[in-house]
């Protein structure tokens, strides 16, 4: 006989999200540390230039201390010797919770951010390009949390967390948590290396693994359901044979028109048209929002394709 008690009811899921979340590795933090000089100057000079402030550090410092509840970030604060600079990166290195580091990066780009917004120092921030400091920095700031896995964005004057946006809550992960199942596991494979190569800057490669990932899907569920297909079916041939054998109900079709389009030019589509044969020998350059909307794409329709599978 085998108990089930709460213990084991109430087990953490293992987490399929594809960021993590609980950790910020040293060299992350160390390149964070060269953005607060992009920002401010090692020791808030270039800030100093644009706005009124005596030591832009100083005030970084006094209002965490404040927040945290404590005198002082860290035990060697002698700011005589070291300077309030000093006090904040070292704290910011040293601390140990996810979450309050995690403010140290917050309060200086949302100050920045805030600084690089304001009218009243319009001249100033023209005068030293601190609109466009700014910018590169938050650009920057995003590529490194994605390029360490991990699920932040500094968007819109602060920074959030990627499952708390509701694309990401309600369909990468759901998406995700459906790839886990052993069934799956090609197409989970193809659809994480496509993240993976998001997140490196690899927009091409990325596409590709949308594509192969919607296509295993498919073929997948043909299988289970033994619909004949061969096993070097385009998408387009694959979608063919999920409406042929209602997979899609056929009242949808009359009703939402452009389902069949979003499934056969979709994601089909833009892996052709940007990231396929025969682009030449100058490949095309992919934005990133581009890549970011075909993930989304990717992980709605393999959604909506096996919870289609599941009230046949």
């Amino acid at each position: 006989m085998i108990l089930e008690l709460f213990s084991k009811r109430n087990k953490p899921k293992k987490d399929t999200d594809v960021y993590l979340y609980d950790v910020l590795p040293n060299p992350f933090r160390v390149q964070v540390t060269y953005l607060f000089n992009d920002l401010f100057g090692k020791h808030g000079e270039r800030l100093r230039l644009i706005i009124n402030v005596d030591d832009i550090y100083k005030e970084f410092v006094e209002w965490l201390a404040r927040d945290f509840g404590v005198y002082h970030l860290t035990e060697d604060y002698m700011h005589e010797n070291f300077g309030y600079q000093s006090e904040y990166i070292n704290g910011f290195l040293a601390e140990k919770d996810v979450n309050k580091t995690i403010d140290y990066i917050e309060l200086a780009f949302r100050f920045a951010n805030n600084i690089a917004q304001n009218e009243k120092y319009e001249y100033n921030i023209q005068r030293y390009n601190f609109d466009s400091t700014v910018q590169k920095a938050i650009n920057e700031l995003n590529f490194r949390f994605d390029e360490h896995n991990l699920g932040y964005q500094f968007v819109e004057g602060q920074i959030i967390r990627r499952d708390n946006t509701f694309t990401h809550s309600e369909i990468v992960k759901p998406s995700l948590e459906i790839l886990s199942r052993k069934r799956f596991k090609g197409a989970s494979s193809e659809f994480h290396k496509a993240h993976e190569h998001y997140r490196n800057g690899k927009y091409h490669e990325a596409l590709n693994e949308c594509l192969k990932a919607f296509e295993s899907t498919m073929r997948i569920i043909c299988d289970k359901q033994k619909w004949t297909v061969k096993s070097t079916a385009t998408a387009s041939i694959l979608i063919k044979v999920c409406f042929e054998n209602n997979l899609v109900p056929s009242f949808w079709e009359s009703k939402f028109t452009s389902l069949r389009t979003l499934l056969e030019s979709g994601v089909p589509t833009a892996r052709n048209k940007l990231s396929g044969h025969g682009a030449g020998s100058e490949e095309k350059e992919i934005p990133r929002y581009i890549v970011e909307y075909a993930i989304n794409m990717t992980a709605s329709t393999i959604l909506f394709l096996v919870q289609a599978e599941e009230n046949l």
